[in-house]
């Protein structure tokens, strides 16, 4: 059966929704607002009539040379944060969880919002492989070491967003993306959660990976490119 754009925009807004659960809590201090697809989606130039209107259409990356492209690289992921993130502290790492990944959107690249958002039950499993256990984090949250790609410290907080979404943040993400360039869609991350084996603070680890991509995976690749897409 064919499916209308309709049925694929609502079946995109469908698994967004799974892996960043939106709530309307408010917290103490002052956050901005931001739609759903703002966060997810860049809507594209191309647009379609429906009853004589046009529509915007997101713009979702389908194709199968995506499809192979993401296969081999969730082949090939390393499950250990590599060497070189250590390279200026390279005892650093004590108990380390197993990796998430990101495809970075539009909202964690944003300028003025300074925050990477994470997936909730990855960051649970990342807590209780660290720590034995799940922790509140509450919307204060706590200072973290995040290690990038080349072994510079950033230091950011963890904490929760709107209640129930994990959010690295502060002017040490944004100087992060800065720093490696990174943009929408096209830079995917790896993280690992670690206690420092000194200090015993909770600390992360990020590797960054760019693959030319045309806009948000869609479901099909997700569904058949990782085991577990959220």
């Amino acid at each position: 059966m064919a499916v209308t754009p309709d049925e694929d925009e609502v079946s995109l807004a469908l698994l967004l929704l799974q892996q960043y659960p939106v709530s309307f809590e408010q917290e103490e201090e002052e956050e901005e607002s931001v739609s759903e697809d703002e966060l997810e989606v860049k809507i594209s130039n191309q647009t379609y009539a429906n009853k004589g209107k046009k529509r915007k259409v997101a713009e979702v990356d389908n194709s199968k040379e995506t499809l192979l492209r993401m296969i081999d690289w969730e082949a090939n992921r390393p499950k250990n944060p590599p060497r070189r993130i250590f390279v200026h502290d390279p005892d650093a790492m004590g108990a380390c969880s197993e990796p998430m990944w990101k495809q970075l959107t539009g909202s964690d690249v944003k300028d003025n919002q300074c925050r990477l958002m994470l997936g909730k039950e990855p960051v649970k499993k990342m807590m209780v492989d660290v720590l034995g256990k799940t922790e509140k984090l509450g919307i204060h949250g706590q200072k973290v070491s995040v290690y990038g790609p080349k072994g510079e410290i950033h230091e950011m907080v963890f904490k929760m967003w709107k209640k129930d979404t994990p959010v690295l943040r502060s002017a040490g993400w944004k100087n992060f993306v800065k720093k490696y360039k990174l943009e929408k869609h096209v830079d995917f991350l790896t993280i690992w959660m670690f206690r420092h084996k000194e200090t015993r603070k909770i600390c992360f680890a990020i590797d960054s990976t760019r693959i030319p991509v045309k806009g948000m995976l869609s479901p099909k690749i997700l569904n058949a490119a990782f085991k577990n897409p959220s």
